[in-house]
Order: C-alpha cells, then sequence, then structure tokens
C-alpha cells in the first residue's frame, strides 16, 4: 500500500516489522565483582551495581511530584533492576530507537528528492538500507560465538556506534557534490547497523533480567515500549519543522552527539557483563553451533541479504534488483520449509508470502504528495511539515488506538479470524488510495489534506491489528531452550519479505512508466500510480485463500507446539528425507 499515512509514518511501520526479533542464546551474570579483573567493564566505574537513580530503596517521593503514578512506577523498576539497566534502556531504546531513529527517518526521502532520485531506485536503496534488520539473527549468532576479550554484548555495541555516529556525521555535514548517492547509501546502511545491533543485544539484556524477575516483566516492557513511543512523538513533531526550514540534513547533524551518547553507558559498564573464560566460551559454542539446522539458516540468511545489499548498490537496474530479491525469497522459503517442523514452516511460508507480494509503490507516491505545483500541477502539493510531522503524528495516535482496539475486542480471537477480518479490511480501504491517487476526491469536492488524514486514521488502527497477532504467533512458534535464535530467524525472515515487497514494487512502478524524480512538469508520471496501489492491496488479499492450511485456527494464548517442544526441527521435510523422524 502506498497510503500517506504509511508513508510518513514508513520508520514506525519498519520499526514495528524490526521489533519481531529476538535474540541468540549468551550467558552473562547479573552482578559484577569490582576486585575481580575478569569481571571488570570495559572501563571501570567503582560505583555499585544498585545505584539508585533516586534516593535509594525508601525513597519518598513528594506529592507533588507523583506525575500520576510515574515517579512510585520507575522507582518500582530501579529497585528491581538497578538503575544501570535502566539508563541504559533509555539511551540504546528510548534516544537511539525511539527519537533518533524517528528523527532521521523522513529525512531520507527528502535526501534522496534532492539527489533526483527516480521513485523506483528509491524503494531499492531504502530496501537496502534497511536490511540489517534482515541480519539480526547473524549478529546475534556472531556476539554468541565470537565474543570480543570475553564480552558477548559490549564491544558489538561500541563498534557499531562508532561506524553508525561516523556515518550520521557524513551524511549530515558532507556537501552533496561531495556524498556520491552510493556513499549516501552506505553510509544510511551504517546508521540502521547501529540501531539493529544496538536493539537486539540491549534486548537480550533486558529479556535476561526479566528471568529473574519475571513477575516485574511487564511493567519493564511498558517502561521500553511507552519511552519509545515518547521518544518516536517528539521527534515526529520536530522533524518537518527541522527539515523545512533548515534542510533534509539538519536531522543528521543534530542527530550526531545523541548517536554516539550510547558509548558512554557501554564504558561504565552498564551492560553488567562479566567476562567469559576460555572454557565458557567453547561450551557456548559447542551450544550453539550444536544447532545446526539454526545456524545455516543464519548463514544462508546472512547470504540472502549481502547480495541484495551489493546488487543494489552496485547496480542501479530495477529490473536486476527484483529479480535477485525473487530469487532469494525462493531459496529462504525452500530451505525454511524444508529444515523446519511443519507447524513452524507452514506459518513461515504464508507469512513470506505476503509480505513479499506486497508490493510496495512508496517511491512514486512520495513524489505524488511532495511535488511542487512546477513540478506536478494536479497533485496535492503537501507541505514537508504536513507531510512529515501532521501526518506522522497521527499515525502514532493511531497506532495507540489500534493497540487499545486489538486489545479491547480482538486479543481473544483466533489467528485466522484476525488475519482474515484485517487483511480485508486493509484491502478495503486501500480504495482510498486508488481514489486519490486518480484525483477523484477533487473531483467530488474533498480536499485533500482532510482526505488523507481521514484513510489515514482507519489505516493506521487496521495495521496494528494485523501487526499484533504476528508478534505473538511467532512467540508461540518459538520451541523451548532456543526461543531466542528461531525468534530473530522468524523475524528475520518476515523483514526480508518487506524487502522483497519494495523490489517488486519498485520493477512494478517502472513497467507502469512511473519514474518521478521530482523534475518538472512530471504529471505524466503518475498515470499509472493507482495500477501499481491497486496490485499492491489486491496480491496480499489473494493469499488468503491459503490461510486455512498454513495458519492455525487457534486462539492467540493456545500453545502451537505442543509435542517435540525443544525441537525446531522435528517431523521436518529434511528429517523425514533423512530417515531421522519416520514415526
Amino acid at each position: 500500500m502506498g497510503g500517506p499515512g504509511n508513508q510518513a509514518s514508513s520508520s514506525k511501520g519498519k520499526d514495528k516489522d524490526s521489533d519481531f526479533e529476538g535474540r541468540s542464546i549468551g550467558h552473562v551474570q547479573d552482578d559484577v565483582d569490582d576486585e575481580d579483573a575478569e569481571g571488570q567493564p570495559l572501563l571501570n566505574n567503582k560505583k555499585s551495581n544498585g545505584a539508585y537513580l533516586f534516593e535509594g530503596e525508601d525513597y519518598e517521593h513528594p506529592a507533588a511530584l507523583n506525575l500520576w503514578g510515574l515517579v512510585p512506577f520507575l522507582v518500582k523498576l530501579q529497585n528491581s533492576f538497578g538503575s544501570k539497566l535502566l539508563m541504559m534502556l533509555f539511551v540504546s531504546q528510548h534516544l537511539l530507537k525511539g527519537f533518533i531513529n524517528e528523527f532521521t527517518a523522513p529525512a531520507i526521502q527528502y535526501i534522496y528528492k534532492n539527489y533526483q532520485v527516480a521513485g523506483p531506485q528509491m524503494q531499492i536503496y531504502k530496501g537496502v538500507t534497511h536490511l540489517p534488520w534482515a541480519m539480526k539473527p547473524v549478529i546475534g549468532l556472531l556476539s554468541d560465538v565470537l565474543p570480543i576479550f570475553g564480552f558477548n554484548k559490549s564491544p558489538y555495541i561500541l563498534i557499531v556506534a562508532v561506524m553508525g555516529t561516523a556515518a550520521t556525521a557524513a551524511i549530515g555535514l558532507t556537501p552533496q557534490p561531495l556524498l556520491s548517492v552510493s556513499s549516501l547509501v552506505i553510509c544510511l546502511f551504517g546508521c540502521q547497523l547501529q540501531f539493529a545491533t544496538t536493539d537486539l543485544l540491549t534486548e537480550a539484556k533486558y529479556a535476561e533480567k526479566m528471568q529473574s524477575r519475571p513477575q516485574e516483566g511487564p511493567a519493564l516492557m511498558t517502561y521500553v515500549w511507552a519511552g519509545m513511543q515518547i521518544g518516536g512523538l517528539v521527534a515526529t513533531l520536530l522533524v518537518g519543522p527541522t527539515i523545512e526550514h533548515a534542510g533534509p540534513k539538519m536531522p543528521f547533524l543534530l542527530a550526531v552527539i545523541p548517536c554516539s551518547l550510547i558509548i558512554v553507558p557501554i564504558l561504565k559498564g552498564y551492560m553488567d557483563e562479566e567476562r567469559l573464560t576460555e572454557e565458557q566460551v567453547k561450551e557456548a559454542r559447542a551450544r550453539i553451533l550444536g544447532q545446526r539446522e539454526a545456524c545455516v539458516l543464519c548463514l544462508l540468511m546472512l547470504a540472502g541479504t549481502l547480495i541484495l545489499v551489493i546488487v543494489g548498490i552496485r547496480y542501479q537496474n530495477v529490473k536486476m534488483n527484483a529479480l535477485v530479491s525473487i530469487a532469494v525469497a525462493i531459496v529462504i522459503l525452500l530451505a525454511f520449509s524444508a529444515v523446519l517442523r511443519p507447524e513452524i514452516a507452514k506459518v513461515t511460508a504464508w507469512s513470506l508470502v505476503q509480505t513479499s507480494v506486497s508490493f510496495s509503490v512508496g517511491g512514486g507516491a512520495f513524489y505524488f504528495y511532495t511535488d511542487t505545483p512546477e513540478q506536478y500541477p494536479e497533485g496535492p502539493h503537501f507541505s514537508t511539515v504536513f507531510f512529515t510531522t501532521v501526518l506522522g503524528t497521527m499515525g502514532s495516535i493511531c497506532s495507540l488506538i489500534g493497540i487499545w482496539s486489538y486489545q479491547r475486542y480482538a486479543s481473544d480471537w483466533t489467528y485466522r479470524r484476525l488475519y482474515l477480518v484485517s487483511n480485508v479490511a486493509i484491502s478495503v480501504l486501500s480504495i482510498t488510495d486508488v481514489v486519490f491517487f486518480k484525483r477523484l476526491n477533487v473531483k467530488w469536492g474533498i480536499p485533500d489534506h482532510a482526505f488523507v488524514v481521514g484513510s489515514s486514521v482507519f489505516q493506521g488502527i487496521l495495521m496494528q491489528w494485523q501487526w499484533m497477532p504476528g508478534v505473538v504467533m511467532l512467540s508461540q512458534l518459538c520451541p523451548k531452550g532456543m526461543e531466542a535464535t528461531m525468534y530473530a530467524l522468524l523475524a528475520g525472515c518476515h523483514n526480508l519479505g518487506s524487502n522483497i515487497a519494495a523490489s517488486c514494487g519498485a520493477w512494478l512502478l517502472q513497467a507502469l512508466s512511473c519514474n518521478p524524480s521530482g523534475a518538472k512538469n512530471e504529471s505524466e508520471e503518475f498515470k499509472y500510480l493507482w495500477v501499481g496501489s491497486a496490485v499492491g492491496a489486491v496480491l496480499p488479499a489473494l493469499t488468503l485463500f491459503a490461510l486455512p492450511w498454513f495458519v492455525p485456527d487457534k486462539k492467540q494464548t493456545d500453545k502451537l507446539i505442543k509435542d517435540g517442544e525443544s525441537s525446531a526441527t522435528k517431523g521436518s521435510l529434511w528429517r523425514r528425507w533423512k530417515g531421522l523422524d519416520l514415526d
């Protein structure tokens, strides 16, 4: 779909898909002995592990500072998990993923527009730069198998922090004539690599902490997600005026210092990692590499993403990128279907196919919405503030409404019912995109701004209804003992599907002669944009016919894996062919 709500909040949507991520298994200890050299953080920090943000465990907060229960809530979290973890999550999740990601993401399209990158090629570049989210399984595997100086997480976060900060500075400071489009794409890839890696490894840390205090787990998740939503909302409110008054590079320039702040808590040892001994490293490697099928799938995902990155940057050929993406999708689909147990393989196959055929026309739609009267006289001519801040804020609000309404009305529905209702509703609602791209709303006397705000409201709500059960189902499909690894693999597969949809959508736009680039008098480029939007709405709906065979008709509270729960491959086609599971 190419609706304006989806365009303005594209980074949010990508982050949601990207939050279907997990973590490979790694062992760390909660307490670090300052006297033990093996347990020292990367930079010695003399404060105890129980340091408090407030005045201690028995802190009495004034009633005036209650803030509707916020202070007691934070004090309780501090008593349960310590201030180090809360501060680490504030910097990594609230600031980096919540604020910085949402502050810079809307500017990317405007930077491409300054380079006069055509809409289809813009989609290819955007897909390439978001591939680090599909690489999370490999990142997790690498950090577990190859610790640096005995640490699994902190050194990797430091490495990507330096890379991401340098990439952000390069985008913000380098004049356009000195920064080629290919260099820009590489820098954006580095930024996303920082976001994805930091998100994964800090996510693994708070997941580990929640296992020791499971009763406080929901409160910690509320802290994480509420902070990200608030950070994202603040970024959305600021980014439109910033781009309009200072240009699209300014958000990156302003983000340089915040991007680097993650280095401080890492060097102070806020990850609370214990340096592993050689024996512990060997044990961890043996355990992880013993999951041979999962490791093979991780490496296959790495190979697929690297191929897409190289082709996307090296060859500015939309058709070639689409064909390579399809080939990668087929290989991944066959591998996952053959290696994983049937319950997991069916759902993964259906999810990958549906995501891959949800062709995006966002590159063409962006120019449609934002072209000036000189570029597209008949267009809506949305201002930067309206397109990024107003529609983005509406998207955030509607997402919250979608989460609330899902919990209120659909949390006890079966997976099939939810997917059927949400997909049909989204496909029907996509008619509004066709109406808008055909400019029929103008003929009917409906103002452009009012029309897109109205359609964005319902799209935002329904997208949450489609996304939330997917998160639950992925969690339920992870066998005991390898939850994190499988969660990362299944989520990475889903994110890879989004890249494939962008590449195929770009090819579709090119076939429809929809190649806008912000040039003067390019009205003819949008003649068949509505066709691309219609195709992107209809194809995912066609996959619903396969719903009864691939998605279980069970409630979201039911277990999806019952027998052989510790195995992700029991009864797979591969094991049956090898004669390992004949019963």
